[in-house]
């Protein structure tokens, strides 16, 4: 089995926080990098990714790739994963 580390790539990233902020508190739905998310509840947000809906909560970060697309991730794997640059 060969082991791999991943490529240094540069990445977009918000928190639950900030994505409420863009939306000027908690909007039934927002844009978002031409994403269109939607509330899925109080504390938490649909966020359409490459491999289909997915939820943000208060806890997760939501992540811009390399090509645009955007999907949630949880803090604690977010901050073993990447660094502020």
């Amino acid at each position: 089995m060969a082991k791999y580390v991943k490529k240094p790539v540069e990445i977009e990233a918000i928190t639950y926080e900030e994505l409420i902020k863009i939306g000027h508190g908690k909007p039934i739905e927002l844009e978002y990098n031409g994403y269109i998310i939607k509330r899925y509840d109080d504390d938490r947000y649909i966020i359409p990714t490459l491999e289909g809906d997915m939820l943000l909560g208060k806890d997760d970060m939501l992540i811009t790739g390399v090509d645009g697309e955007i999907y949630p991730c949880k803090k604690e794997i977010f901050e073993k994963t990447y660094e502020k640059v």
